[in-house]
């Protein structure tokens, strides 16, 4: 009860002084007035990946911020033969294949040929910590939804 409370206290005194409330994790914040947050496919604004992935590799940010420790997502375009090197990341990766052909294998020996292969449609979880590499057996699109940051810890640097 001691909590409602002092939370109320807060709500009141946010506002009083003008001060929004901000959103709780995983809670867009909608400018006044609109109730939905659209991406149209031909409106994806495609990016170079950052310097520290491998080279064919392009990033549209969807929703949220993957620097950030909110809810994001974003969807990955890689090119044929694109492969990431041993990592792991710090938080669960929610992954779906939108398009192409991607293989996943775990270990700090994991190869292509034990790797398992994912398709349009199919979807995983990486778990934290799990050390894994990627590789991309076709041009390809895949869409990661998450807790950020996003980082890749890749064993070699």
């Amino acid at each position: 009860m001691k909590n409602v409370i002092h939370l109320s206290v807060l709500i009141i005194l946010l506002g009083i002084t003008g001060c929004k409330v901000p959103p709780r994790l995983g809670e867009m914040n909608f400018p006044e007035g609109s109730v939905q947050h659209v991406v149209r496919a031909e409106n994806i604004q495609w990016k170079p990946c950052p310097p520290n992935l491998p080279e064919g590799c392009k990033i549209a940010v969807f929703e949220g911020d993957p620097k950030s420790s909110d809810l994001f997502t974003v969807r990955f375009q890689v090119d044929e033969g694109f492969f990431m090197a041993p990592h792991s990341h710090p938080k669960d990766e929610r992954v779906t294949v939108l398009k192409g052909k991607v293989s996943v294998a775990f270990g700090t020996e994991g190869t292509r040929e034990s790797a398992k292969q994912f398709g349009p449609g199919d979807y995983y979880v990486n778990a934290r910590g799990a050390i894994h590499s990627v590789w991309a057996d076709s041009n390809s699109i895949i869409q990661i939804t998450g807790i950020g940051p996003w980082e890749a810890e890749f064993l070699e640097k």
